[in-house]
């Protein structure tokens, strides 16, 4: 390795009565051993988890040499390793000196220093952080009793405690760039810190503030006083966060934070709780047991109505058959659950070796557009929406962007780019490059600008179907949204292809009933 990449430099450190000053020798560019194996990225930042703060930017020093005027020339080396590239908290009128170090497993801990007697005291029990403090700025200040103000990491969930499961969700209306940016939430999980005081000749230090994300500490007779994000401070900034600057007094009672500048954000005035829209009722619009046979010109698609308590706008369901498959006389249990108007339409395509997108869009149109006309025939008013789960979510797609009698869609777990899989799907036996007209006619990415009425994504983060992965909804979802459309993305956690989970069928059940209720009232 090139010797100008082992070189050092040295910067003083200045104590703040002039007569105190530390010589600090660093490398000029870190080595790899000092990153943590593990980073985590937040949008534009880059943190370390066990800092619980951003990554350093600067290398840890390899010594810290103390002088006083009255000894300029009897230095006092400081006798800890690892300490953390940070700026030294020096005390305004004591002999004394802060900072942090790390231990074997990369976690911070302060220590303190005496340059009276020359001796150091660590605290490994009491792990520190850095937060999301500015370069130049430390993550430590010397409170006006003497003690200690220092960040700790947030407490974290209990690995022993069961998760709360809930589904991801996304919505958006175009046209716009849809970005997954994460929320502060998760931020705070990885960098969310507490304000603590530790007294020198103590062992464990006092929690005194709430959980934060901080970026500025300094001490003053009056307080300590936090720069944090806050939803009322000013930005956003380079990484979204919008930032307040606030007082907390200890003195006061722990935990307390007094806005600085600008004054208390007023709360917003008290609203009268909603009261839910009562949907209108509506006559059934035909008895449950009726099956109808729809001709599709290459054979029958069956029309099931399922019972139901609701009223309001009807999901069409449609399942593809293949070649030879008999309709199931099976309920999704995310429909049986909904508790609003749906219908079943098995629909078989005939799909011939030579097809074109002609043919099989004749079969798919010709069925939905009879469905719908048997569906609404004693309520014309009523809204219908098209759903459909895998390749049926493909059908039903394939029918919204055609038919505009259709309110919405529904599409769950499908593969919306059939690029995906080059080599034949579903019916198709031909390869992309042999029939790339019928993997654009059914490819609900290629035609995204014509889903101009809601639709609904619903996809299991742990669908493992190499056809049908999680990206596929994602895309789709943007491509929507760019095109001036409205969706809304629903990832479910620990779900595969199919839905098996009580938690994520209830979920799925009182989406699809949102979702519908939303289109009546568009």
């Amino acid at each position: 390795m090139p010797a100008d990449l082992h070189r050092t430099r040295r910067r003083r450190d200045q104590g703040p009565d002039g007569h105190r000053w530390a010589e600090v020798t660093s490398p000029v560019h870190p080595p790899v051993a000092e990153r943590h194996p593990s980073p985590v990225h937040w949008r534009t930042l880059v943190l370390d988890p066990a800092l619980a703060g951003a990554v350093p930017g600067r290398a840890r020093p390899l010594r810290i040499e103390f002088f006083t005027t009255g000894r300029p020339d009897d230095g006092w080396e400081l006798p800890v390793a690892d300490v953390l590239p940070i700026p030294l908290v020096w005390h305004p009128h004591r002999p004394l000196v802060a900072g942090l170090a790390v231990d074997d497993d990369h976690l911070a801990h302060p220590w303190i220093a005496d340059l009276a007697e020359r001796t150091v005291r660590r605290y490994p029990q009491t792990r520190a952080a850095t937060g999301l403090t500015e370069p130049g700025l430390p993550p430590l200040a010397w409170y006006a009793d003497g003690r200690l103000a220092l960040l700790m990491p947030a407490p974290q969930r209990n690995p022993a405690e069961q998760p709360v499961w809930r589904p991801a969700v996304f919505e958006a209306t175009g046209p716009a760039f849809v970005g997954f940016e994460p929320g502060q939430d998760e931020l705070v999980r990885t960098v969310g810190t507490r304000l603590a005081l530790l007294a020198p000749q103590d062992a464990a230090p006092e929690i005194v503030g709430p959980t934060l994300l901080v970026r500025s500490l300094v001490a003053r007779p009056d307080g300590l006083v936090l720069g944090h994000v806050h939803p009322a401070g000013t930005g956003p900034d380079e990484h979204g966060l919008s930032w307040a600057t606030s007082r907390l007094d200890p003195a006061g009672g722990p935990g307390r934070l007094v806005p600085v500048a600008p004054s208390p954000v007023p709360s917003p005035p008290a609203q009268a709780a909603r009261q839910p829209a009562q949907a209108p009722r509506r006559p059934a619009l035909r008895d449950p047991s009726t099956v109808h046979a729809i001709p599709t010109g290459f054979g029958d698609a069956r029309l099931t109505l399922l019972p139901h308590d609701g009223s309001g706008p009807l999901l069409l369901w449609i399942r593809a058959l293949r070649r030879g498959e008999p309709p199931s006389d099976g309920i999704p249990q995310f429909l049986a659950a909904g508790a609003h108007p749906s219908a079943l339409l098995d629909l078989p395509l005939h799909w011939p070796d030579d097809a074109r997108p002609a043919l099989l869009n004749s079969q798919i149109t010709t069925a939905v557009s009879t469905a719908l006309g048997l569906l609404t025939a004693t309520d014309a008013d009523t809204a219908v929406a098209v759903g459909g789960h895998s390749f049926g979510a493909t059908l039903a797609l394939h029918a919204l962007a055609r038919l505009p009698e259709l309110a919405g869609a529904v599409a769950h777990s499908g593969c919306y780019n059939r690029t995906s899989t080059p080599n034949g799907f579903h019916y198709e036996r031909r390869s992309l490059w042999a029939a790339p007209e019928v993997y654009q006619a059914f490819s609900a990415l290629c035609f995204a600008d014509r889903l101009d009425r809601p639709v609904l994504l619903v996809h299991g983060t742990d669908d493992i179907n190499p056809a049908t992965t999680p990206e596929q909804a994602v895309e789709l979802y943007r491509a929507v949204v760019a095109t001036g459309g409205t969706a809304r993305l629903v990832l479910l956690p620990q779900e595969g292809h199919t839905f098996q989970s009580r938690e994520a069928l209830a979920a799925v059940a009182e989406e699809h009933r949102a979702w519908l209720e939303k289109l009546e009232t568009n």
